[in-house]
């Protein structure tokens, strides 16, 4: 055998040269080949390489956020096309600017020491919001997101992501106010589509005492309250899947088990038509509101003093049971209720113990009545009781039960009242008006009772009457005189009559100054014709008045005659005027305008003056006898003659009522009444003048008993001052009075 070594040192037979040639020519095709596939992959990875440069650029360039590199100097060295945009600049612009120069001045700050900071830590991120100006001046808020990065050999660098968050911001401010809100005032309630709680904010823990825990997952009928029935809340949930929400006052109960007044509004929460996913409910308390509205309503509708309705509430029945009536034709009542010197015990006790009266009467008063009777309180001591349709459909019927009703509160307003300890009396005077006399309105009816009323006062009281037309008549007859005396005392239709007065030597001594009333188409008219009118309208202070003034005036006019500068005036005065706290000053405001001797004043007051502050009474008499006034108890007899108090009021003179002269010649009693009044007056002092002396055998027997004056036709009737001052010269009307 032949070894390897000498096998490969035999060198091996030369190839043909054609064939050799054509093997390089293959070999250099193949290379070629090669060498084509290795530039065509070259290409391919070149062009791979440069779309994935594109593709990175425009990741960069065009990424949601703005990316920035920034130099330790604080200059822009790189910035995207995104950060540019959100600057406002273009890329070239921004290069090499100064970052801070886009940063709103009131975070400049906050940047420098940010920038610092990320400098100096290194590879932590750091996060920042600032507030960056834009290039045409408007700003944004930023959020930056920043990182300090450094290559070899190369100095660091700082690199920045910017993102706009001014919607984020904006959504954040809502959603911070919409938490505000869920915390109002008011409840809030959310549930879902049946109705199942899913969310309740403080107000509602507040209000109804459930906590979020207790009511979530429980439906919102858990606080009903069981006053509203189940056709309350269909009515309700039909008007909400109709409208899409509903509002009003329910009632509901807390866990406490208090049930409260509520106010609600559920409104339905859907997406574009579709079936409701969520209701949201807002409740109010409106305990203290209902509260109020009761107060006002009690203040409105409603006496502050005993709590019964006042007279817009009744006037506001009564219409409604005027048109029952008219419907059923059945009768009503409407009893006016007036209590007796009520007023005296207001203004002797005060107004505290007549307000604690009030108050009991009312009390008896509602007693009396029958249930839906209502009893109302009008004005001062007035009280008004309706009776409403249904009595009978009989006026006589009706009459009859009314009447009961009427009788039995007589009987119990009569009975003694213990007010603070004191036993006081008082009675009722009662105006009945039935609904079948075909009133026109609520006031006609209201004034027929109140007629009626007055005329069971003028019966003597505690007593009732029904209204009658005549009565009617007579009130529309006083309003009538009420409404001209007022136009009289304007237009000085009123004038005075002076009656003389004589002594028992026949001289006459003075006068009583009588007002007269011309009226225009009445004719003349005397006090008893319109003086107790005046007094009941008021108008007996400007009526007073003006003829205090009137006396005073002539007693001016005749000072300077030798006859008549000697005579007294006498002017009347009711007790009204002497209640007046001015009455002293005004009285000597008119003496001392006429410069008058208030000596020639006297004052006739009749025995009134004793059923009102007594005590006041003669205080004011007291100042002004202290200036020389006098006093005259005029009717003496005919009222209220207390003893007690009549040795203590100032007087100067007793007048004996013309009813006891009357009949003294005939009647042994009218006889002795005028004796002992005669002995009263001598004892205490004071000068007697009997009234209504008509005859001689009259005013010799008044002589014979010791009376000192006299007044009536015998010696004059009323006159005028010129015919009282011819009087007053001449030879007396009766020239010699028996002595004793």
């Amino acid at each position: 055998m032949v070894s390897p070594q000498a096998q490969a040192s035999v060198p091996a037979p030369p190839m043909p040269t054609a064939h050799l040639i054509d093997q390089l020519t293959l070999d250099l095709q193949v290379h070629q080949i090669e060498l084509e596939m290795q530039n065509e992959a070259l290409r391919l990875t070149q062009i791979e390489l440069e779309a994935s440069r594109d593709r990175y650029v425009d990741l960069y360039d065009r990424a949601p956020v703005g990316y920035l590199s920034v130099g330790v100097d604080g200059c822009v060295i790189e910035v995207n096309l995104t950060g540019a945009a959100l600057l406002g600049f273009e890329r070239g612009r921004l290069v090499g600017s100064r970052f801070a120069q886009r940063v709103a001045p009131v975070d400049e700050q906050r940047w420098h020491r940010y920038a610092l900071a990320l400098a100096r830590d290194g590879g932590d991120l750091r996060r920042i919001e600032l507030l960056m100006n834009r290039a045409d001046g408007t700003s944004f808020h930023a959020r930056i997101d920043g990182v300090r990065v450094a290559s070899a050999g190369e100095r660091p660098v700082l690199r920045i992501t910017l993102i706009d968050i001014d919607e984020h911001k904006r959504t954040e401010a809502e959603l911070r106010l919409a938490a505000v809100a869920f915390e109002t005032q008011e409840g809030i309630m959310i549930t879902d589509a049946a109705g199942v709680i899913e969310r309740v904010n403080a107000a509602f823990t507040r209000i109804t005492g459930y906590t979020a825990r207790e009511a979530i997952g429980q439906r919102g009928d858990l606080m009903h309250s069981g006053l509203q029935d189940a056709a309350f809340y269909e009515v309700m949930w039909a008007h909400l899947k109709t409208k899409g929400r509903w509002q009003g006052e329910v009632w509901n109960r807390r866990k406490s088990g208090e049930v409260y007044p509520q106010w609600l509004a559920i409104t339905e929460v859907s997406c574009d038509g579709d079936a409701p996913q969520r209701y949201v409910g807002t409740m109010t308390d409106i305990t203290d509101r209902k509260a109020r509205e009761e107060e006002i309503a009690l203040l409105a509708f409603y006496d502050p003093l005993t709590d019964l309705p006042n007279r817009r509430l009744m006037k506001d029945r009564l219409q409604q049971a005027l048109v029952a009536s008219g419907r059923s034709q059945r009768e009503g009542a409407l009893m006016f209720i007036d209590l007796d010197r009520f007023k005296e015990i207001n203004d002797t006790l005060g107004h505290d113990k007549g307000d604690r009266l009030l108050q009991r009467a009312a009390l008896r008063l509602v007693a009396c009545v029958r249930e839906g009777d209502t009893v109302a309180r009008i004005g001062g001591d007035e009280f008004v009781v309706m009776l409403p349709p249904g009595l009978s459909e009989s006026p006589e019927e009706s009459a009859v039960l009314a009447e009961a009703i009427g009788d039995k509160i007589l009987k119990s307003m009569r009975e003694p009242y213990d007010v603070d300890g004191l036993v006081l009396h008082v009675s009722a005077s009662i105006g009945i008006a039935l609904f079948g006399d075909q009133p026109t309105s609520v006031e006609e009816l209201l004034k027929r009772a109140d007629q009626a009323m007055y005329q069971a006062k003028a019966a003597g009281r505690d007593t009732l009457r029904f209204f009658d037309a005549v009565a009617q008549d007579s009130l529309r007859a006083r309003s009538s005189i009420e409404a001209d005396l007022r136009v009289a005392l304007a237009q000085g239709q009123l004038h005075m009559c002076y009656q003389p007065v004589f002594d028992a030597a026949g001289k006459m001594s003075g006068a009583e100054a009588l007002v007269r009333w011309q009226h225009p188409q009445r004719g003349l008219m005397l006090p008893d014709d319109f003086v107790g009118i005046a007094e009941g309208s008021g108008l007996i202070f400007p009526l007073g008045q003006w003829a205090l003034d009137a006396a005073c005036a002539q007693l001016a006019l005749w000072s300077g005659d030798a006859v008549l500068g000697q005579l007294s005036l006498a002017v009347n005065v009711c007790s009204l005027q002497l209640l007046d706290h001015d009455f002293v000053a005004q009285v000597l405001a008119v003496v001392e305008r006429h410069g008058v001797n208030a000596a020639r004043l006297k004052l006739e007051l009749t025995e009134s003056v004793l059923l009102h502050d007594v005590d006041d009474t003669i205080a004011k008499m007291r100042e002004l006898k202290a200036h020389g006034v006098g006093f005259s108890l005029d009717d003496f007899g005919t009222g209220y003659s207390s003893l007690a108090y009549l040795k203590r009021l100032p007087l100067d003179q007793l007048k004996i009522d013309r009813s006891f002269v009357h009949d003294m010649l005939n009647k042994p009693h009218d006889a002795a009444i005028v004796r002992t009044i005669v002995e009263l007056g001598v004892s205490l002092g004071l000068s007697v003048v009997a009234e209504g002396v008509e005859t001689r055998s009259q005013c010799e027997l008044l002589t014979h008993l010791g009376c000192s004056g006299f007044q009536g036709r015998l010696f004059g009737m009323p006159m005028s001052a010129d015919e009282l001052s011819q009087l007053a010269n001449s030879e007396p009307p009766v020239k010699a009075f028996p002595q004793d």
